[in-house]
């Protein structure tokens, strides 16, 4: 149940975040363009939520086993050796991601601390910054959640329901 609210949150975020992408990036461009007037934070803004919407959909491919990583040599081991082998990349990235969500809280409480703004949005910067320990809490939340079905699968791949057989190899 909790992963559900995560997932539609993150879809939620993902679609808000990209769609103001794309109107401040359509106004911007109609400023310009048709009024021949220009918005100084726009450019600003534009890259924040496209990166915001692209972290959140990062989480999204750890969820759905997108997420880049290397397993031509997983495919060929057996279901043992591969459930401890994907035990071990999950407890890589967990780790990983868990020191990356410590440094990204002291730096947010550094730029809390120092109280700067940022000269085009006239926003503080930790504000900008927020979004980047909420990202690696989600994606601690994603690899957590696959040790269990690295567990419970059969074949040891946390992506393969559980009674589910591997697609056979394709022919092509």
């Amino acid at each position: 149940m909790p992963l559900r609210l995560i997932d539609r949150l993150e879809t939620f975020g993902m679609a808000f975040f990209f769609s103001a992408a794309l109107v401040v990036g359509v106004a911007q461009v109609f400023a310009r363009y048709v009024l021949n007037v220009g918005v100084v934070w726009s450019e600003e803004a534009f890259v924040k939520f496209t990166v915001w919407a692209c972290l959140i959909g990062a989480a999204r491919a750890v969820r759905d086993g997108l997420h880049v990583r290397v397993d031509l040599v997983l495919q060929h081991l057996a279901p043992p050796m591969r459930r401890a082998a994907e035990l071990l990349n999950i407890a890589i990235n967990l780790a990983f991601c868990g020191v990356m969500l410590w440094a990204a809280l002291g730096y947010l409480d550094f730029l809390f601390v120092v109280g700067t703004t940022n000269v085009e949005t006239g926003m503080p910067e930790w504000v900008a910054y927020l979004v980047t320990p909420l990202f690696l809490a989600l994606m601690c939340v994603r690899y957590a959640a696959l040790v269990p079905a690295a567990v419970g699968s059969p074949s040891g791949d946390p992506w393969q329901p559980a009674g589910a057989r591997a697609p056979a190899p394709s022919v092509h």
